[in-house]
């Protein structure tokens, strides 16, 4: 019989790495830890049980391309340019500023220059697959934290190639000099940008010939080949491969296939991405960790403290809150999975010993472990840092404003309620810790504060105790939380009103003590069913004491499906209720001449037209010899059965 050790090694992969990743599970901790204890363990320095690593390492490959990938699809090009100032500036920012205290720590402690160079460049990566998948994971893409963890980053690994480059320089390869690398960094700027030119162009075409044929199978391929063969392209203009994927996901990001492709993608993408962490587990002598623990957490707590540091003073230069940069700084404190390929490098030039080639493997694979802990536990962190350090955002004197609308977030929703609340001539003021939405808010005429709300400071200086009303209008649910817990503690008469993407936040929020909370799903069904009762000649004050009374309950019907029975009984006594509604006669009518004795709609329907509405003149209890005429409204009185019947009547004698 035909041994196939690929597929064995799979299998065994598969084996081990499913119970460790329920045990996990039940256990609370990221099934991340699990893939790279299952490496450990059955790694060359474990039991030995995977024999074929090289095919191991080139299948994880394609996971983080798949992962990249459907990363890219969640973002646009749009909202790429928007974060340029975050990945320029704070992304240049901290890669060098990383690099150069990572290096100089290598020097005082009394390793080479070469050595300590190639410190600072593993060090100053982070790992883009694993952030963005946590900020993906939590819905926190499109938080302030979030926009500038993903510019920092997307300025990390197009930074990959230039890093590259100068390790084979330090390590004796080649000439590193100041042309060099500029003319290495302009070809990579043109390589990016040619490729994104000619995916943008081709890519949605492809994908709607595609789609023609109706056919799931050409359509899977087509995927596979669009985000593979996209990174194997870069990988021939000296780019990352993650980097061709992620350029690939952006380039279809903005069609209407986006969504598809994404429910396609992401079986293939977990199977694959969990051979990544997999892979890297593999690398990793356990004997190594265990005989030296010491020195191995020390390096570890000296990474982590070291980059926090530096990218939080970053996020500071670049002037987002205290709190927020702290956060930043705390995610992106790990060492990235480029860095392995820095590592290596570095072993094959003979830079690194095989006890500091194991100590870099087992510092960089620990925050990687770390990381999912740390995420969990930043924003506390974060707030208890800037709570010690003092008042975070600008000084202001308190407003003089009272029994006013405290607006935090200047989006799109924020916005347009500041302006309705303008017009109106209603009392108001907008927060945010974008400063170039606070510019933007005072030149439309608002009264506009720099800050972060969740400190009580802030919300003080904003009046809160003394406000009317405070609508939260952000994509943070951590610091949303935190503003309606501090602001009900503040003003305990205040109205909170607060929207949320997500339905897990719905429940705390209202605990907290918000008002209203307005999940987007949650409307997003309401609308739709709206529509589909109106559809069926539900009238529509039926339909409105529904929603009102779904919004009232706090969506309670649709956050828990099982609360069922008593809302149905209610919404059935609604139904059977006399109720009333309106026919329009359009011009070409068939009652168009007709009396409403000859129409005799209550002896058909049991329904009674009650008014009449002609030229703007309502008509009351009109006789039987009323003459219906085109443009006339009909009111009309009944039961839910009643009224159906009468309008399927009308709707026969006036077919649209």
């Amino acid at each position: 019989m035909e041994n196939i050790p690929l597929l064995r090694d799979i299998v065994i992969l598969m084996a081990v790495s499913v119970p460790m990743s329920i045990l996990l599970s039940r256990l609370g901790l990221p099934t991340i830890l699990g893939f790279l204890l299952t490496g450990m363990i059955i790694g060359p320095y474990g039991f030995g049980l995977v024999t074929d690593l090289k095919t191991v390492e080139t299948l994880s490959q394609i996971g983080v391309v798949l992962l990249l990938f459907t990363i890219g699809l969640e973002f646009s090009f749009r909202r790429i340019f928007n974060i340029r100032r975050e990945g320029l500036l704070g992304g240049g920012l901290q890669v060098i500023l990383t690099a150069l205290a990572a290096a100089g720590l290598g020097l005082a402690f009394g390793m080479t220059f070469q050595v300590a160079l190639l410190l600072g460049l593993v060090i100053s990566l982070s790992s883009t697959a694993i952030v963005l998948k946590l900020l993906t994971d939590t819905g926190e893409v499109n938080s302030p934290h979030g926009t500038l963890s993903v510019g920092i980053l997307l300025f990390q690994d197009l930074c990959v190639v230039l890093l590259v480059m100068a390790v084979q320089a330090i390590g004796g390869k080649a000439a590193l000099s100041t042309a060099g690398v500029a003319g290495a960094l302009g070809e990579a700027i043109i390589a990016f940008a040619v490729i994104v030119v000619a995916v943008a162009y081709i890519l949605p075409r492809l994908f709607h010939q595609v789609v023609r044929l109706r056919n799931r199978e050409v359509f899977i391929l087509t995927i596979v080949l669009v985000s593979l063969g996209t990174a194997w392209v870069t990988s021939f203009l000296s780019l990352s491969l993650a980097m061709g994927a992620f350029i690939a996901g952006l380039a279809i990001s903005e069609s209407e296939y986006s969504s598809q492709i994404v429910a396609e993608v992401i079986p293939f993408r977990d199977t694959f991405s969990s051979l990544f962490f997999i892979s890297i587990g593999m690398l990793l002598d356990f004997r190594y960790v265990i005989a030296h623990p010491l020195a191995i957490l020390a390096l570890v707590f000296v990474v982590i403290g070291m980059k926090a540091l530096v990218t939080a003073w970053v996020g500071r230069v670049l002037g987002y809150p205290l709190r927020l940069s702290v956060m930043v700084g705390l995610n992106l404190a790990q060492i990235g999975e480029f860095s392995f390929i820095l590592i290596k490098m570095g072993q094959e030039y003979g830079l690194l010993d095989p006890g500091l080639y194991q100590s870099f493997l087992a510092v960089t694979i620990v925050t990687i472990a770390l990381t999912p802990f740390i995420y969990q536990r930043s924003s506390r962190l974060a707030y208890e840092v800037g709570t010690m350090l003092g008042r975070d955002g600008r000084e202001h004197r308190k407003t003089h404003l009272s029994n006013h609308v405290i607006i935090i977030g200047y989006g799109v929703n924020g916005r347009n309620l500041a302006r309705v609340l303008k017009e109106t001539a209603i009392p108001h003021l907008v927060a945010d810790v974008n400063m170039d939405r606070i510019k933007e808010a005072r030149a439309a005429g608002h009264h506009a504060y720099f800050g972060d709300a969740s400190h009580p400071e802030i919300l003080k200086k904003l009046g809160a105790e003394s406000a009317k009303m405070l609508v939260l209008a952000i994509s943070d649910p951590i610091t949303a939380r935190r503003v309606v817990k501090t602001s009900r503690e503040l003003n305990p008469a205040v109205s909170i009103l607060v929207r949320t993407r997500y339905i897990r936040e719905v429940e705390e929020l209202y605990r907290l003590g918000a008002n209203q909370v307005i999940p987007e799903e949650f409307e997003t069904s309401v609308e739709i069913f709206a529509r589909v009762l109106k559809d069926y000649r539900i009238p529509g004050n039926i339909i409105q004491n529904q929603i009102d009374l779904i919004r009232q309950e706090g969506y309670a019907m649709l956050r828990n499906p099982s609360i069922k029975g008593e809302k149905l009984v209610r919404l059935t006594h609604i139904l059977e209720k006399t109720v009333m509604d309106t026919f329009h006669v359009d011009a070409g009518c068939g009652v168009d001449g007709m009396t409403l004795g000859e129409l005799d709609l209550r002896k058909r329907s049991g329904a009674t037209v009650i008014a009449a509405v002609r030229k703007g003149e309502a008509l009351t209890n009109p006789h039987a010899d009323f003459m219906i005429e085109a443009g006339d409204i009909l009111v009309i009185l009944g039961s839910h059965a009643e009224l159906n019947a009468a309008f399927e009547i009308l709707k026969e004698k006036c077919p649209v």
